[in-house]
């Protein structure tokens, strides 16, 4: 198996995708208008979400380190070489290109890496509906139960505490906890 380097990951900008919604009554119109914002054909887009399903089913109970990676990056995560992603972790299955994993990242068992927003319809007002990238850095560390939501970069070295939600980036060698979020001390290395 070839060499993963975060040197190679290019990530994308946030843009705007369509509202949720609809999808229950009319599963044709659903697909059609979710392929179109993937960029790809009706029947792809079929084959790309099941195949991410059932690679997100056996990532999630996966005993093995090197399963789980492969399986995340086999759905389309960006996992370079010496990362640890944990049991019961949920990695975007919608946009699972968005999720960049540094090398020697930890994230620990039951945490949520959340790259998309789709709020229904009648919110569109209020809240944008968007894919914004997540960006794990060399040597950050998720603790249990974490939640990182779209468009946020934790910092190299740094730690989010157990259970804690972030919504803001986590600069370098920082410590946060809670929701949302907040400083509490830095990493010595």
């Amino acid at each position: 198996m070839k060499q993963v380097d975060s040197k190679d990951f290019q990530i994308p900008k946030a843009k705007g995708i369509p509202y949720g919604g609809g999808q229950e009554r009319d599963l044709s119109k659903y697909f059609k208008e979710s392929s179109k914002a993937h960029g790809m054909g009706k029947c792809r887009y079929m084959w790309v979400r099941l195949r991410n399903y059932v690679c997100f089913l056996l990532a999630y109970i996966a005993p093995s380190n090197k399963l789980r990676v492969t399986l995340n990056r086999w759905k389309g995560v960006h996992v370079a070489d010496g990362a640890y992603i944990g049991m019961f972790v949920f990695i975007d299955n919608a946009y699972p290109e968005s999720v960049f994993i540094e090398e020697d990242v930890a994230i620990n068992a039951g945490c949520m890496l959340v790259a998309h927003f789709n709020p229904m319809a009648h919110f569109r007002r209020t809240v944008l509906a968007k894919v914004d990238p997540i960006v794990l850095k060399r040597g950050s560390m998720l603790g249990m139960r974490s939640i990182i939501m779209p468009g946020v970069t934790v910092g190299e070295y740094s730690m989010v505490s157990v259970a804690s939600v972030v919504y803001k980036d986590v600069e370098k060698q920082t410590i946060v906890r809670g929701n949302p979020a907040e400083e509490i001390g830095k990493v010595r290395l």
